[in-house]
């Protein structure tokens, strides 16, 4: 019994690491945006120029002006970069129409069926939000780097009767 108490002290502190780092997820993360219609996320790895981090995002909108009743396709892109998560968040800021996300990055808005004035601009904004995360283990223990790059993209739809 006393050879088993020589070694307890030498395993806690491993017990205590291997406990902790299960807590922690080990590098997972979860960004909450209580404002956002819909989140969607793409695991594709990527890579990213260290020296000069961006997180660039292309919007390509089937047509920018509708009638009622319409629907408008919509599809944004991402240039390659390192990152572990990107996070599309789509807002139908004035609430003309209806959003739908119909996957990662992409979103169909329909046009209402009806206008009590003759046009209306509808404000529909993208969040992209890339996180990267590295963990790697060193000499001195173990090292963890994120980096959160963001974007916002504006789309404006008009509506006419």
């Amino acid at each position: 019994m006393i050879k088993i108490l020589r070694v307890t002290p030498v395993l806690s502190p491993i017990v205590l690491l291997t406990i902790a780092l299960c807590l922690l997820g080990c590098g997972g993360s979860n960004v909450e945006n209580p404002l956002r219609e819909s989140e969607e996320t793409d695991d594709t790895p990527t890579q990213v120029d260290p020296e000069n981090p961006s997180l660039n995002v292309s919007v390509d909108v089937s047509k920018a002006a509708v009638q009622t009743g319409e629907t408008v396709n919509i599809m944004a892109t991402v240039d390659k970069l390192r990152g572990t998560n990107i996070i599309f968040n789509w807002v139908n800021t004035t609430g003309y129409g209806t959003l739908t996300t119909t996957g990662q990055n992409k979103a169909v808005w329909s046009a209402p069926e009806k206008l009590d004035d003759g046009a209306k601009v509808e404000v529909l904004q993208l969040v992209v939000t890339a996180i990267s995360q590295v963990v790697s283990a060193e000499s001195s223990g173990v090292d963890t780097d994120t980096e959160v790059l963001t974007s916002t993209k504006t789309i404006l739809l008009t509506v006419t009767n």
